[in-house]
């Protein structure tokens, strides 16, 4: 069996891997994931999975790393793996009774929280593995739940309040000008632009918005097709926008229920790869639900 020309973050061409075969020091395993059943396994240290988070229609999702591992305390080890996986999030997970630790790491820095790579590993763990229906996962901020529902998977986390300010002079310098409205949140802003075209097309301006200590920005507003669309825009990360954003819609589920009032959506991530993302707000909590697509899998030695 053959993964035909898919390349690894961590090599410098494209490369057909043959299953079995051993490339540095990882042992790549091709599978049909479309048929295979792991049911009734559990993830081995080492083992990980790679996994595009956020797929539908026009949506080819968020990549990530799920890697089980029996320690997830050494962050520059963690950072170092990341860096070879050189994908957009690298999530690590560790069991414990009351369900997993997790982390996730860019290839740069650590993430606070990281939505795409929480779906992946719920997808992996109910799915794939199809260890239980219902996970939990710590994190150094609180607890994230992730649950098998029909044939996506649903995370659920705390809604991030925004406030809005004045428009800084450097978001509409950085965003041509056509920002509407300016809203902090603890994570990261909302800017709220004129029109689903201008998200669309918005070719920010890197060396504007470098100039300002904001870690990101979510770039938003109403659609004809969706309730609303998105893009996340990070001046200080090597990739500079995600492309389909769990942590992102946590914020975002908050500021359209004010606005539609509803509490329930249909949202598209406007990226290069795109994002499809339902969201439903109940009290401080969001629930967004996915499809996901595994792509690889392998064992680290």
């Amino acid at each position: 069996m053959f993964l035909n020309w898919i390349g690894f973050g961590f090599f410098h061409e494209k490369i057909i891997i043959e299953e079995g075969q051993f490339i540095n020091s990882l042992k790549i395993i091709a599978y049909d994931f479309t048929s295979c059943s792991f049911k009734g396994n559990s993830m081995k240290k080492g083992e990980y999975y790679l996994v595009n988070a956020f797929t539908g229609k026009n949506a080819l999702g968020n990549q990530t790393c799920v890697l089980m591992l029996d320690d997830i305390s050494d962050t520059a080890k963690l950072q170092s793996l990341a860096k070879d996986f050189n994908l957009p999030a690298t999530t690590f997970l560790k069991k414990t009774k009351a369900g997993y630790d997790v982390r996730w790491f860019s290839t740069d820095m650590e993430i606070g929280l990281c939505g795409h790579g929480t779906v992946a590993a719920t997808w992996v763990l109910t799915q794939v593995v199809k260890e239980s229906k219902k996970v939990e996962f710590k994190y150094n901020e609180g607890t994230l739940s992730g649950e098998l529902t029909g044939e996506m998977v649903q995370i659920e986390g705390r809604a991030f309040e925004n406030e809005q300010i004045v428009i800084p002079d450097h978001v509409q310098a950085g965003f041509s000008r056509k920002v509407r409205g300016y809203f902090k949140t603890d994570n990261k802003d909302i800017v709220l632009l004129d029109s689903e075209k201008t998200v669309r097309t918005m070719k920010p301006n890197w060396k504007v918005l470098t100039r300002a200590e904001t870690f990101g920005y979510v770039i938003t507003a109403e659609s004809d097709n969706y309730d609303f669309v998105s893009r996340t825009i990070l001046p200080f990360v090597s990739y500079q926008e995600d492309q389909a954003t769990g942590s992102s819609h946590m914020m975002l589920a908050p500021f359209y229920a004010e606005r539609l009032d509803k509490n329930t959506f249909h949202a598209f991530q406007a990226s290069g790869r795109g994002g499809d993302i339902r969201c439903e707000l109940d009290g401080d909590k969001v629930r967004l639900k996915a499809n996901c697509h595994v792509f690889a899998h392998g064992q680290l030695f």
